[in-house]
């Protein structure tokens, strides 16, 4: 399961636009449920409440973050997007 800067990387590249707020709430059970906080966070029904809290752009964000800790999206599926620079080299 990707890490929460993870998630925001894939968000920015993906989707132009990353909210770390999104992906705070979609994991914010995690303390008290341990890995069954899913049950709770991770379903249509929570993906709902996103959209009326903040919009279309959210819940793409949201549904982004659930692909990702599926497994169906992983970093390569989007690495084309992550600037690389070579050891040594300075920015110009």
């Amino acid at each position: 399961m990707p890490r929460r800067q993870e998630h925001l990387r894939a968000a920015k590249i993906l989707l132009g636009h990353a909210d770390p707020l999104v992906h705070r709430l979609m994991d914010q059970s995690m303390e008290r449920l341990g890995p069954r906080y899913r049950y709770v966070t991770h379903n249509m029904e929570y993906i709902r409440a996103i959209r009326q809290l903040f919009g279309e752009e959210a819940v793409l964000e949201a549904t982004l973050h659930l692909l990702q800790d599926w497994g169906i999206i992983e970093e390569s599926d989007y690495s084309f997007g992550l600037s690389r620079r070579r050891p040594g080299r300075t920015k110009a």
